[in-house]
């Protein structure tokens, strides 16, 4: 039996789609023209290790454009609307904790034996080298970041590095755009009437390369699954 919500929704035409009696509340769901730009926050991130600088800023209450340079290269600009993203972000942390163990290890059980039973001071070289080498490995390894995720999928939209920046001004950056997504999403219509806004949306980054033609069809398939 076919799903006849899902057979109108593949069939709407995402272009001129609109919602009867929301145009007063929000007169257009695409980007606003940049003359109209109202820019609200404000959050730079410089990372020496992945040379790489990013300004996140948020504009018109739930728009966020990303700007960032890697090495001397400009990558092309992001325009994400937070209407379109989970509420939360997605923390993921790994500071390899496996090699500092090791690591430490390595250091303290050679020195321990030694002091129980002397040996040539040369063979403690070994150990200490190939702990060092496992500490400046987890250090280069370790990750802190929050992925914030498109509506109804596991799709990366953008990251926040927790370590190119304090942690207090993190945890106030992430504030505002979560404080953006709940402004957006307080206007998004309930159940399937908010399908093709979203599918549109995706589109939209699929056109501008911010997300890839599989992750777009991954995100409509979830949409009209919904």
């Amino acid at each position: 039996m076919v799903d006849v919500g899902m057979e109108q929704a593949e069939n709407i035409d995402l272009d001129s789609w609109s919602l009867p009696g929301y145009g007063l509340q929000r007169q257009s769901w695409g980007v606003p023209p940049r003359d109209r730009w109202q820019v609200e926050n404000r959050f730079r991130q410089t990372s020496a290790r992945a040379r790489t600088s990013t300004l996140f800023k948020r504009f018109n209450g739930h728009y966020m454009v990303i700007r960032s340079h890697r090495g001397k290269k400009e990558l092309p600009e992001q325009i994400i609307d937070l209407t379109f993203v989970e509420p939360q972000p997605r923390e993921v942390k790994d500071y390899h904790y496996t090699l500092w163990f090791v690591a430490t290890c390595l250091l303290t059980i050679p020195a321990t034996v030694y002091s129980l039973v002397p040996f040539s001071p040369l063979w403690l070289g070994v150990p200490v080298v190939v702990a060092l080498m496992l500490m400046v490995a987890a250090v280069g390894l370790r990750r802190h970041h929050y992925d914030f995720l498109a509506l109804n999928s596991d799709v990366v939209l953008f990251r926040v590095d927790a370590l190119a920046s304090e942690q207090a001004k993190v945890a106030a950056f992430i504030e505002t755009v979560c404080d953006g997504i709940a402004r957006g999403q307080r206007e998004l219509p309930r159940g399937r009437q908010r399908v093709p806004l979203a599918v549109a949306e995706m589109r939209r980054l699929h056109q501008e390369r911010v997300i890839t033609g599989r992750q777009y069809e991954a995100i409509k398939k979830n949409w009209f699954t919904f």
